[in-house]
């Protein structure tokens, strides 16, 4: 299906003209916490989806290892011009076949989102001088212009796609290429609910509008199917329901949508006074960047009450919407130790998949037999939303298994700080560092497990309790914790202010 048969579908057709007619008008309520991104907060009520542009906010600072250059941006003028400059390092780089010069473009456009799950498969491919064909062999496939078909987003070419790598492939874009992350996929699924209303469709989206989201970090709603509204749930990032071939396909996708809605429409033409900012690829950034802020939190368009803020991550979290913090139950230092012997084996085949069969095969202690029968659990440690280890050197995977300092840095792809980002990731150590937390203001379990209901990180007794033993397992592996469970010094470097929303919504001490 290429993009002149998308746009004819009949659904498809219907929604382009809803947002043609409705967007100019909509009126969106817009609250965010203060927060490292949002400095100050927002609270405002936005008439229009340019209105919404003039309140985008995301604070950030990258550095131009070019020049050392220090590139700060927060409001979208800023913003913008960040985007250009990290756009143009990151084409230039990839035309030139420079492995290390499009790495650090990458990394820099991974430190502007506030993502680091994409380092280790961009350091795989760099060790492999692979990083600038790959992403030469897939820009074709994102261009909004051209003639290529969905189906060529295959998962043959996209061996990975997240919410780091759909900034860098929209950022090597020159066509306007949207960054679909969980935000815009969420508002782009709860507009569609509110069309599909009300023009009375069938509740259950067809394919083509079936617009995946995530899970945020905080307790803000992003998928329509939790506002208790009768709204249809958006298939989740991270999931069976969208694979990364799946994902990359929705960011073209949601690219035609955005083209086509601008070119019947002169939305963010008259944004800005200078003439490129009427260009249509930048018209549709700015697109973007709109729904990126109607994405925060679907309460936004809700009916009813607007979002109320309690604390630093939204209104209270209700257990059975999901947004808690509680991972999959599993013994942390063995599972890194049992993925560390595989790869010693030097198999042809990194992935899990792989990783099960030899555990099947190789049932030679105790351990790897339940492993094998708990394996949807224990592998959660490894996977991309954690350590990744799939994508790892051999090197790094022992120096991860070591633990300590030194393996941290390394897990932590030589961050010293911990950096929380916008979405609901990096779990294992915000494990670790709640465990701490809990245990420097509580001193019975029964009160850190209690405190960690009440603030919103479990819902139950049994889920928060597994989210101490992850955390205490984590945490001592990595030297965060000593043998009592308490804090060391490196636990209050390692968690400086990077951690403070997690701290203040758990009430703990700095």
């Amino acid at each position: 299906m290429d993009r002149n048969v998308f746009l004819e579908q009949h659904d498809v057709k219907a929604f382009v003209a809803w947002l043609v007619e409705r967007l100019p008008g909509l009126k969106v309520r817009l609250q965010f916490p203060h927060s490292k991104f949002v400095p100050g907060g927002i609270d405002a009520i936005a008439l229009g989806i340019e209105d919404v542009l003039t309140h985008y906010r995301w604070s950030a600072t990258w550095i131009d290892s070019r020049t050392g250059d220090n590139v700060d941006s927060c409001d979208w003028a800023s913003t913008r011009r960040a985007l250009e400059r990290l756009s143009a390092w990151l084409r230039e780089s990839v035309a030139n076949g420079d492995e290390l010069a499009a790495r650090a473009a990458a990394l820099a456009v991974l430190r502007w989102g506030g993502v680091r799950g994409a380092i280790p498969f961009i350091e795989r491919k760099v060790r492999k001088s692979a990083w600038c064909a790959y992403l030469n062999e897939l820009a074709p496939l994102f261009v909004l212009d051209g003639d290529q078909t969905l189906d060529a987003l295959n998962a043959r070419k996209v061996e990975r796609f997240d919410s780091g790598l759909t900034k860098i492939h929209a950022l090597l874009d020159v066509t306007g290429s949207p960054i679909y992350d969980s935000r815009v996929g969420a508002a782009l699924a709860m507009l569609y609910e509110m069309f599909r209303r009300e023009k009375g469709l069938a509740k259950e989206p067809p394919v083509a509008a079936r617009f995946p989201s995530g899970q945020a970090r905080g307790r803000q709603i992003r998928n329509p199917g939790d506002l208790g509204l009768n709204y249809a749930a958006s298939p989740q990032f991270y999931t069976q329901q969208v694979s990364h071939a799946d994902w990359a396909r929705w960011q073209l996708r949601a690219g035609w949508i955005i083209r086509a809605v601008l070119e019947r429409t002169t939305l963010f033409a008259n944004a800005y006074e200078d003439e490129t900012a009427r260009d249509i690829a930048t018209r549709c950034h700015a697109f973007e960047a709109a729904l990126f802020m109607v994405g925060y939190d679907l309460r936004s368009l809700a009916d009813g009450e607007p979002p109320i803020i309690d604390g630093p991550d939204g209104p209270p979290l209700v257990p059975e919407e999901g947004g808690n913090w509680v991972p999959t139950s599993h013994p942390f230092r063995d599972v890194l130790s049992a993925y560390r012997a595989y790869r010693e084996t030097q198999p042809a085949d990194f992935a899990m998949n792989a990783f099960k069969e030899w555990l099947n095969g190789s049932l030679a202690t105790e351990f790897y037999t339940t492993f094998a029968k708990n394996f949807t659990s224990y592998r959660y440690p490894l996977g991309e939303r954690e350590f990744d280890l799939v994508s790892r050197s051999m090197e790094d995977i022992r120096l991860i298994e070591a633990g300590q300092e030194q393996g941290l840095y390394v897990a932590y792809n030589g961050e010293r700080e911990f950096i929380a980002g916008d979405e609901r990731e990096q779990v294992c150590l915000v494990c670790a560092g709640l465990t701490g937390y809990c245990y420097t203001s509580e001193r019975t379990a029964d009160a850190r497990a209690e405190r960690l209901i009440c603030t919103g990180f479990a819902g139950t007794e049994n889920a928060a309790n597994t989210l101490l033993t992850v955390g205490r397992a984590v945490g001592r592996h990595f030297g965060l914790l000593d043998g009592n469970n308490q804090p060391t010094e490196f636990f209050g470097r390692f968690f400086s202010d990077g951690f403070s929303d997690f701290r203040d919504r758990l009430r703990g001490d700095r």
